[in-house]
């Protein structure tokens, strides 16, 4: 998974980006201080995550039925690789 990674005074930070949104965000991570760690397809981006509606509306429990039908009005549908399902 494209791992990045940032040391601060205070904390060590870990971000986490599927290939499509690290290739849009890895030259202003690495200005920001950020170190590239890993490669990789991560479980979880955390861009994609943020922007995902099942995330945002809390729908991730709700039945099959009604996080498919809401992951379908999505405009990042067909290149999303969980289109509302649950992996492990």
């Amino acid at each position: 998974m494209p791992t990045w990674k940032l040391k601060t005074e205070n904390e060590l930070l870990f971000y986490h980006l599927c290939s499509g949104c690290n290739e849009n965000s890895a030259e202003a991570l690495i200005k920001a201080g950020w170190s590239k760690i890993r490669d990789g397809e991560p479980v979880s981006c955390n861009e994609c995550t943020r922007k995902c509606a099942l995330t945002s509306k809390g729908l991730w429990g709700d039945e099959d039925e009604i996080r498919y039908e809401e992951c379908k009005i999505c405009p990042d549908y067909e290149v999303c690789p969980l289109k509302g399902r649950y992996y492990c």
